[in-house]
């Protein structure tokens, strides 16, 4: 199959979520498989063109806005994907610093623009190649206009009109709202399709992605159920519903050359599943870099996140403070965030000097660090449609401690770790009572969780091969109705 991704996010060239680690890693998983794969990526002013190696790809006009613009596209191959990045003023210029906008109305017109010469440079690309799309594989509420072009103004396009679509959310709280004002103002079709007009969802580009595309998707199956109540849809659920015959849920994996902890250059020991009592040379490696008392025998309970509601940060930190009140445990922290939540960080390092160290922002060799070193991961998320820490945590022997919800109850129970039984701070302090008794205590039970967690296959060949099922599904499913 031919395959088009369209992303706001890519690592390692832009990367500010786990979006960016997803559309790193899926294509080249894909390739391996003997699918050919090109990637749309925004040409955000934070990508160092050199160090990639990036080339002049393509240069046409676009029309857009009443006015014309040129489109430059930079282009560069990775693990055998080729990438492509659009420019085209006044949009993902040069000296921007940012890959989101602080405006969120602004970025909506950006990425419905991206969008629209996505579609002019894939069709570029088939007349000079003679390489047609099978599949647009959408991405988050930025790619959501994608499927509606597609459906709108190409779907007689002798290119792209075969090509089937598939949309896959990855967090459903972000739908990008106000994309109305932008499509009348660009001279696109206005958005009449019955469900989002019935539901009154016409302005959302996510919303434009789930009605208008072949087949919907998000990226852990417990997700997949959760967006299609009213708790779990934020405001979209009747619209899940309604597709939720052909909705899919494949969970993400993880790229297990990067995290490797067997051959990481970034840890003081390198070890395995066979060699894990290594471990306890990273704990105090770990310790020592953290100015915390070293100890083996003392429990380390630790996280890296981002400092946000949704995480849980506002029940991380007063149960922690029960922890280190009543136990002898230590606790280290790196992120950033709300600075409501960073205040309450900083406060617990102020607090409880010698055990505890907290490090406010975002340091990736001290994260591999970290999840190679600590021994208990805290990842207390109210909603988490897939999440990538707890995978990272469990290959390295760091064994997480989670909520109940989404891809971490897809990935972590009590073989491989600890659930909490609700999101509160007192179902918190439960699960990390247990999981200090149990390392007290029961060093064989805490052992098998280890093995059993490293053990696991995180790769993403798995859930390659799931998608390969849900773009074949797409493209019957297109060629059938249309």
């Amino acid at each position: 199959m031919n395959i088009v991704f369209l992303a706001a996010e890519c690592a390692p060239f832009a990367k500010v979520g786990g979006l960016g680690d997803v559309i790193g890693s899926l294509p080249e998983s894909l390739v391996q498989l003997g699918h050919s794969v090109r990637v749309i990526l925004p040409h955000h002013g934070v990508i160092d063109d050199t160090v990639f190696g990036m080339q002049a790809f393509d240069e046409f006009s676009f029309r857009w806005n009443q006015s014309v613009t040129r489109v430059k596209v930079a282009s560069v191959e990775r693990l055998g994907v080729m990438h492509y990045f659009i420019r085209g003023w006044p949009y993902f210029a040069a000296h921007e610093t940012f890959v989101y906008h602080a405006d969120a109305g602004i970025d909506v017109g950006r990425y419905l623009f991206l969008a629209a010469s996505s579609l002019e440079l894939v069709r570029r690309i088939a007349r000079r190649e003679h390489w047609r799309p099978d599949i647009f594989h959408a991405h988050d509420w930025h790619a959501g206009s994608l499927p509606y072009l597609l459906h709108r103004v190409y779907p007689d396009d002798p290119l792209t009109g075969q090509a089937a679509s598939v949309f896959s959310i990855h967090n459903m709280q972000y739908q990008g709202w106000g994309v109305g004002w932008h499509l009348r103002r660009a001279g696109l079709p206005r958005v009449d399709h019955p469900l989002l007009v019935a539901a009154g969802k016409t302005d959302s580009t996510l919303a434009l992605g789930l009605a208008f595309c072949s087949v919907p998707g998000t990226v852990s199956p417990t997700y997949g159920k959760e967006i299609a109540t009213p708790a779990g849809g934020h405001g979209l659920d009747g619209l899940v519903h309604a597709r939720s015959k052909h909705l899919i849920g494949v969970l993400n994996g993880i790229d297990t050359e990067r995290w490797n902890p067997a051959t990481s250059e970034t840890l003081a020991t390198p070890f395995d599943a066979e060699t894990a009592t290594l471990r306890t040379k990273n704990k105090g490696a770990l310790q020592k870099e953290l100015g915390l008392p070293k100890c083996a025998k003392t429990l380390v309970a630790g996280t890296v996140m981002r400092l946000v509601d949704q995480k849980g940060a506002a029940i991380l930190f007063p149960a922690v403070r029960r922890l280190l009140d009543d136990t002898n445990c230590q606790f280290a922290l790196l992120g950033a965030g709300q600075p409501e939540h960073e205040a309450a960080a900083s406060a617990i390092a102020t607090d409880y000097p010698t055990k505890s160290a907290i490090r406010i922002g975002f340091d990736e060799p001290l994260s591999e660090r970290m999840y190679g070193g600590l021994d208990l991961f805290l990842m207390p998320s109210e909603f988490e449609p897939c999440g990538i820490g707890q995978m990272i945590a469990m290959r390295y022997g760091a064994l997480p401690l989670v909520t109940k919800v989404g891809g971490l109850a897809d990935t972590v129970d009590t073989s491989t770790g600890f659930v909490m039984d609700s999101f509160s701070v007192a179902a918190l302090e439960r699960a990390l009572a247990i999981a200090t008794e149990v390392y007290d205590h029961d060093r064989q039970s805490w052992a098998r969780r280890q093995q059993a967690a490293m053990r696991h296959d995180f790769g993403w060949r798995q859930s390659a091969q799931a998608y390969v099922r849900a773009y074949q599904t797409a493209i019957q499913l297109h060629h059938h109705y249309h």
